[in-house]
């Protein structure tokens, strides 16, 4: 935990440093730039759609199709 929280402050301490050596907003830009890793974190810790039901494997061929899909649009196989 300690580790996301570190780097979290260098990212925005990194770009509040840059955003003030171009004469942009150092607060503005320090929040901005400790939001990216939250989001990339968020992002990877999200279930797959798989598993959400939105979407399914291909019998066939395992390509990933829509839920409600009649054939598959990778093999044309009817699923």
């Amino acid at each position: 935990m300690i580790r996301y929280i570190i780097l979290i402050l260098i990212a925005g301490i990194v770009g509040s440093i840059l955003a003030k050596q171009k004469g942009r907003s150092p607060v503005l830009w320090f929040i901005l730039c400790a939001m990216v890793p939250l989001v990339i974190i968020a992002i990877i810790l999200l279930p797959p759609m798989v598993s959400r039901g939105y979407t399914k494997k291909c019998p066939h061929c395992a390509e990933i199709i829509k839920e409600d899909a009649k054939f598959c649009k990778h093999c044309g196989l009817t699923v």
